[in-house]
């Protein structure tokens, strides 16, 4: 990749990011929101535990994917991004585009 690629790259991971963030700040303001109402039935109060989890899960997931995203754009800063981390040779392409924040190679992954 040439240094034009890594720009739209970094373009792609920041609108991800944009994207990423909004929905996490709607996942966590939704598990924050003392004023929702709990169900008194048991079922559905194993539904909603049920439900929270399952957001909480989402919302660990997409800090997860923020970070990653965080740790490219800064790879691209650097002159870092599209070399392994570990046996410094480069990652393919290919590879970047399915997972634009790829820090290592196939090989190495």
């Amino acid at each position: 990749m040439t240094m034009t690629d890594y720009s739209a790259m970094r373009q792609r991971l920041e609108g991800e990011f944009r994207e990423l963030l909004t929905r996490h700040g709607r996942i966590s303001a939704h598990l924050r929101n003392e004023d929702r109402e709990v169900p008194d039935d048991w079922t559905e109060m194993a539904q909603f535990m049920e439900n929270d989890e399952v957001l909480e899960a989402l919302e660990e997931h997409s800090r997860e994917q923020l970070d990653a995203i965080r740790l490219a754009v800064n790879r691209i800063e650097e002159g870092t991004y599209g070399t392994c981390g570990s046996c410094d040779s480069a990652i393919s392409g290919e590879r970047l585009d399915l997972i634009p924040t790829a820090a290592v190679c196939a090989a190495c992954a």
